[in-house]
């Protein structure tokens, strides 16, 4: 390992550190910051969109990703990226078709099928959305959001105990995700 990509990695995890603790614009600082020794470092674009997404600065977030494909055109997580920051901007059948590559490109990229059941529940194909939850599930059965997605459909198609039973399992995985203390909300369908 170079010492440029010994410093990219600090420079990475820094700001992947300062994300996390809400602290966006010093984020973008340590990820421009690998920019400025590899400027064909995708992963450092796609995590300025991020930033830029979290921020919802929609147009950067998108140049931002459009860098990070430029340089590396199968990159997973810059299209998970843009499929957010699509549906955010409510156009659905954009973000199908980027959740759709990051799955194409990274066939276990659990995120990207959780998110994909959301846009086919927004789109009111049920159950599509169905399937990519339970995707999730089979392959990250600890994640809430998937288990929480499914009940939500479940319970849209009138099967309301099994929707409660899924959601009753999201909230036993992490109690905040009805956005309560433990009981079973009406929350909407969760984007991760």
């Amino acid at each position: 390992m170079t010492v440029n990509s010994e410093l990219a990695e600090q420079y990475l995890s820094a700001g992947e550190n300062l994300q996390k603790s809400g602290k966006l614009e010093e984020a973008i600082a340590q990820y421009q910051k690998i920019l400025a020794l590899k400027p064909d470092a995708a992963v450092a674009h796609s995590k300025i969109a991020e930033v830029y997404y979290t921020q919802q600065k929609y147009v950067e977030a998108i140049a931002s990703c459009y860098q990070a494909l430029r340089h590396q055109p199968n990159f997973a997580a810059a299209y998970k990226t843009l499929g957010n920051i699509l549906q955010a901007q409510g156009k659905t059948d954009a973000a199908v078709r980027a959740y759709s590559k990051a799955i194409e490109f990274e066939p276990n990229f659990v995120a990207a099928y959780v998110n994909l059941g959301s846009m086919f529940y927004k789109q009111g194909l049920l159950d599509e959305a169905i399937t990519y939850y339970q995707k999730a599930i089979a392959m990250q059965p600890d994640l809430a959001a998937a288990y929480w997605n499914l009940g939500k459909v479940l319970e849209q198609q009138g099967r309301t105990n099994e929707g409660l039973i899924y959601q009753q399992k999201a909230v036993n995985l992490q109690p905040d995700i009805g956005g309560n203390t433990g009981l079973v909300s009406k929350a909407a369908n969760k984007i991760i």
